[in-house]
């Protein structure tokens, strides 16, 4: 009894069906593969644009509990606000407490130096892959303890967020870049229509 079963044919995998399994798996793949390219890069998109309407309403609201000016700049080392935007993309910022001298007046708070200052949130950084432009090269916004956005700097207004797609049709027919528009109040929103981002400078 033993004999015959060590002498049954043995069954496997035919090399046809070996191939048709390895085909069909490639056609498998192909399909999904870039699918899930675009649903990583899309969700990195929006993370990317959330962490930049996330810090702006953060910071609006520490200057109205504090009642102090709060700044939002650009900071390539995390410890100084960039001196231009020549210094690098608009990928990482600090928030900090912009009144480093209780005794200066209004006019003289919110100089956009960290000096002594307070940090509240540091080395916020988004991925390599997603580059943020500003209009006409900001750097800073500063919020005075009233919620609105300092008028007497250059506050950056808008935002635009691109990835290697740049400004192209993406999942349901929005672009797969963003757009953020700061609104005079400080509140920052969010666009995902082609047309407005080309209107906010494009990719």
């Amino acid at each position: 009894m033993l004999l015959s079963k060590m002498n049954a044919k043995q069954a496997g995998f035919t090399l046809l069906e070996l191939m048709l399994t390895i085909t069909l798996l490639g056609v498998v793949m192909g399909f999904g593969l870039p699918n899930m390219q675009e649903f990583v890069r899309n969700s990195r998109m929006s993370s990317s644009a959330n962490d930049i309407i996330t810090d702006f309403n953060f910071a609006r609201s520490e200057a109205v509990k504090r009642r102090v000016p709060i700044t939002l700049c650009k900071s390539q080392d995390g410890a100084a606000c960039d001196a231009n935007s020549a210094a690098g993309p608009f990928n990482r910022w600090v928030i900090f407490v912009d009144d480093a001298d209780p005794a200066l007046v209004e006019a003289e708070d919110g100089n956009g130096t960290i000096d002594a200052d307070e940090v509240i949130l540091r080395d916020r950084e988004l991925p390599e892959s997603i580059t943020v432009t500003t209009d006409n090269g900001e750097i800073r916004a500063t919020f005075l303890p009233t919620g609105f956005p300092r008028i007497e700097t250059a506050n950056v207004d808008l935002f635009v967020l691109c990835d290697v797609r740049g400004n192209v049709a993406s999942a349901g027919g929005d672009s797969a870049a963003r757009a953020i528009s700061v609104l005079p109040t400080g509140r920052p929103s969010v666009f995902r229509s082609q047309a407005t981002v080309t209107s906010f400078g494009g990719c």
